[in-house]
């Protein structure tokens, strides 16, 4: 028998000498033959444990009894697809009879259900089939007090079970928290807010590709930093993905909370805010399987390019993926008009930036513009209210004179709407109104309920004539006027006034769709001003999450408080991240340096330093393709961040012919491996490299241009590189040459 030291890291290979062994290590590695190997680990009593073998049985087990599930589940599959069809057909073939005997909607509903039933077997069978190939990532031991058997608790992105044997525990479940919020020694968990309390006597994390165990090791820490910079180093790919296995504490905790309704996230590039939410949406919907659904949970997006970036992960997990809208589309649909969109307000900025313009941005995106808009709405406006006596005939005499009539004073009126229903918005004191004097007729007329819906909507009109302007736009231009603002010069409305508009709609008429939603999730938060986040909380009267990061606002900067103030008008819980899990140390450290940002902590991954290429205009071209061919032929997504859609078009033409590229415009067109954006466009999304061309003084110099290239900056997983043609700007003077 031969032995030797080994690492704390371990690899099963099926070659003996491919092992990195190293002294000074507490675990010996026995080899039995040339292709067995056996892991041991000495106890304190000087007796030893096999490990590895084990290991592999309980592997084997677990992926023999997934095969059977998937096996179990193809079958059904086939089975049900088969009596779905037949019954469609069936359906088809006697629909006359069944209308004829009234039996028409019960084999449609059992068709639905059917249909329901096969559609969870397909998305059972697609979450069994990844675990084929990956049935679980960690493992822990837990003895609970009371109990001298220990419980091993594997932990993979579903459960896996054999009649009473669990197998696998899905990642979600209660148990499976102290993974992730505990070292080895006294922990617990959560079963409906009760207790249970032991001893976590392990933690193992396992490194398992295709179907074979490649590794494991034990740890004290949640991702040990060996295996999350392993995860971390390797290629992005064209759609976000799952990270159930790379889970850290903190964001756990946000989750898996059940103690607050909303939530506010601060959280620094790379964070992982968007992915914390989609595995909170992931978890909210298996703790909630009974009353929540997929299409019960709404995210607003940035844009449709992002939406199809983050589309993978729900699937992944084995969930549906969520209702996805972007404000715009929103606002679009209540406005009935056409909207600038956030890029293209970005783009004009960023090619024709103006003071003026620049302070009115800031002006609207204050907590300040919202308060005097609400002021103007519940004072000035509604004040205009002016009543008048309303007399209806309701019966004559033969010779025409008035026999019976109802009236409503001006005087009652007035109250009703001044005093009676004071805390409601113009809309809802009409409707009150409407409906009250509506009832009047139908006691004393005894008119049918749907004549009195018919009353009301009349009333309503009547009403709505004693507001001498209740014409949207036009009470905008007033408010304007007012602020010292500019009126709007196009039918177009601008990126900065759809909130507003939307609010004065929403206090004068209410809103006809319906938005409801169980759960909300708004990301990229510090792009929306308080006015847009004010109306989201008037239309989704839900539970929420917020996620942003208030350095990456292009257009303007906000105050350090700014997020909290967000928390404290949504009566959401602050929490801030502080640490970046995309960009190598070397390009957090350049970028955080760029706006001054302190105390950001970031995983140990070494990496290049940015780097400067100078070069003349007419070779910028050239430039770009000898860094890609030079520094990026490993990579696989490559982005050139442009500061606008002008710069980005120009700079397309001179590489059109030399190198294969895509213009990023539609979420398919991010599959492409070298990608030709802007920055407006790319946030939110990460890169294996960025090149950031023309980095020069003229065309980065005031507090925009350093947002965008700060935001460009922190796209970049593993290279950062900027080309300058002149002067280079101010904002990167700490940058190394090449």
């Amino acid at each position: 028998m031969f032995s030797a030291t080994f690492p704390q890291t371990f690899s099963l290979q099926s070659q003996f000498e491919k092992l990195a062994l190293t002294p000074n290590c507490k675990s010996n590695l026995v080899w039995k033959s040339c292709t067995t190997y056996i892991y041991v680990s000495k106890q304190k009593n000087g007796g030893k444990k096999i490990m590895d073998k084990i290991e592999q049985q309980y592997f084997n087990a677990t992926h023999d009894c997934i095969q059977k599930e998937v096996d179990k589940a193809i079958s059904k599959i086939e089975m049900l697809g088969f009596q779905v069809d037949k019954d469609k057909q069936y359906i088809t073939d006697n629909y006359y009879e069944l209308s004829k005997d009234g039996n028409l909607i019960r084999y449609y509903t059992d068709l639905a259900q059917a249909d329901d039933t096969l559609t969870e077997l397909v998305k059972t069978r697609h979450r069994l089939e990844k675990q084929l190939t990956s049935p679980y990532f960690a493992r822990i031991d837990f003895t609970a007090d009371g109990q001298t058997e220990n419980d091993q608790i594997y932990i993979g992105l579903g459960t896996i079970n054999d009649k009473d044997k669990i197998y696998v525990y899905d990642w979600r479940a209660p148990i499976s928290s102290m993974y992730y919020d505990f070292e080895p020694g006294r922990a617990f968990y959560y079963v409906d807010r009760k207790a249970t309390a032991g001893k976590l006597t392990l933690k193992r994390q396992y490194k398992i590709e295709n179907g074979i165990l490649k590794s494991y090791f034990d740890t004290n820490l949640t991702i040990q930093d060996e295996i999350l910079q392993d995860i971390l180093s390797k290629n992005t790919s064209s759609k976000m993905k799952q990270i159930v296995s790379t889970i850290q504490k903190e964001q756990n905790k946000i989750v898996r909370t059940e103690e607050f309704d909303h939530m506010v996230i601060q959280g620094v590039a790379g964070s992982g805010k968007t992915s914390i939410a989609l595995h909170r949406a992931a978890y909210l919907l298996y703790r909630h399987r009974k009353t929540l659904k997929s299409n019960d949970i709404l995210i607003i997006s940035p844009n449709n390019v992002f939406s199809g970036y983050i589309s993978d992960v729900l699937p992944e997990l084995g969930e549906d993926n969520l209702v996805e809208t972007t404000f715009a589309q929103i606002a679009s649909a209540e406005l009935k008009k056409t909207l600038q969109s956030r890029e293209e307000m970005l783009d004009e900025l960023a090619t024709n930036p103006k003071q003026e313009e620049l302070d009115e941005i800031s002006f609207k995106s204050s907590f300040e513009y919202l308060d005097e808009l609400l002021k103007f709405l519940k004072g000035d406006l509604a004040d205009t209210f002016t009543p008048q006596t309303l007399n209806f005939v309701t019966a004559v005499d033969e010779e025409g004179h008035v026999k019976e009539q109802i009236t409503f004073p001006e005087e009652q009126t007035r109250k009703l709407f001044f005093d009676t229903f004071k805390g409601h918005t113009i809309s809802e004191r009409i409707n009150k109104i409407a409906w009250q004097y509506a009832m009047v007729f139908t006691t004393s007329r005894h008119y049918n309920k749907e004549q009195n819906k018919g009353l009301k909507e009349r009333f309503v009109k009547l009403l709505y004539n004693f507001l001498p302007i209740n014409d949207i736009d036009k009470v905008f231009e007033i408010f304007l006027t007012r602020m010292g603002l500019k009126t709007p010069k196009s039918e177009r409305v601008a990126y900065m006034d759809k909130g507003a508009l939307m609010l004065i709609k929403y206090y004068l008429y209410g809103f006809k769709h319906d938005f409801s939603a169980k759960y909300l999730i708004i990301d990229e938060m510090q792009d929306f001003t308080p006015v847009d986040l004010y109306m989201f909380k008037k239309i989704w009267n839900c539970p929420s999450i917020l996620l942003g990061d208030k350095n990456q606002c292009i257009e303007k900067c906000l105050p350090d408080n700014y997020m909290k103030t967000v928390a404290e008008m949504w009566g959401g819980e602050f929490t801030e991240l502080k640490k970046t899990y995309r960009s190598t140390k070397q390009i957090a450290n350049f970028a955080y340096d760029m706006l001054g940002l302190k105390d950001i902590e970031y995983v140990n991954r070494d990496g290049d330093k940015p780097k400067l290429i100078n070069t003349k205009d007419d070779n910028i071209a050239n430039a770009i393709i000898d860094i890609i061919e030079s520094d990026c032929g490993e990579y696989e997504h490559i982005a050139v961040i442009c500061k606008c859609k002008k710069e980005a078009k120009a700079l397309g033409k001179l590489l059109k012919g030399k190198l294969n590229f895509k213009y990023i415009e539609e979420p398919e067109d991010y599959n492409n491996r070298i990608l030709l954006t802007t920055c407006a466009t790319a946030k939110g999304i990460e890169f294996d490299a960025v090149i950031i061309p023309y980095a020069n003084q003229e065309n980065y110099n005031n507090s925009l241009d350093k947002n965008i290239l700060y935001v460009a900056s922190t796209r970049a997983l593993h290279k950062l590189f900027f080309i300058s043609t002149s002067q280079t700007t101010k904002f990167i003077n700490h940058i190394e040459k090449a």
